[in-house]
């Protein structure tokens, strides 16, 4: 009995037809593509307001929020004292997100920095006397182009809020 072998010539025919069969049956296209930030560690100071409440503005550049576009976590440290006058009432801290810039929208996963193994999540997050809080942004299930930060006083104190992203 006689025996058939392919020679090298019909090899690279075989793996050519084969490549050209399958090749572009896996195809795909890029329809939408935004440079993102990676391996880059950024904070930012949204503001310091003494006896007032605050919403973010431009105080160092980039339209008074945080962009967080790509990010891996987002971490806020919100403070509130009375270094420059009395400190008997209370801030709300809020964080608002926007996927243009233009529109902003409550988010309500703050994660309390507890060491407990349960989470929870805030909206808002209260402080009273000289203190500070840190919270993190649950980012799993979400992504947003930035973040502001939103103090609300009751009575007097000074209040800072600042956020920690990693990218």
């Amino acid at each position: 009995m006689k025996s058939h072998t392919l020679s090298k010539a019909g090899w690279y025919l075989a793996a050519f037809l084969l490549i050209l069969t399958f090749g572009t049956a896996i195809a795909g296209e890029v329809t939408f593509n935004r440079e993102t930030q990676t391996d880059n560690y950024q904070v930012y100071s949204f503001f310091s307001a003494t006896t007032t409440s605050a919403t973010s503005t431009n105080l160092t550049g980039g339209g008074g929020y945080l962009t967080i576009a790509g990010a891996k976590a987002v971490t806020f440290y919100f403070s509130r004292g009375g270094a420059t006058g009395p400190n008997s009432g209370s801030t709300r801290f809020e964080v608002e997100v926007t996927p243009d810039g233009t529109n902003w929208y409550d988010f309500n996963q703050l994660q309390e920095n507890a060491a407990t193994t349960t989470k929870t999540y805030y909206e808002t997050y209260t402080l009273a006397g000289t203190t500070t809080a840190v919270t993190s942004m649950s980012l799993v299930d979400h992504t947003f182009l930035g973040a502001r930060c939103i103090a609300i006083e009751t009575t007097d104190g000074d209040h800072t809020c600042s956020a920690a992203v990693t990218f």
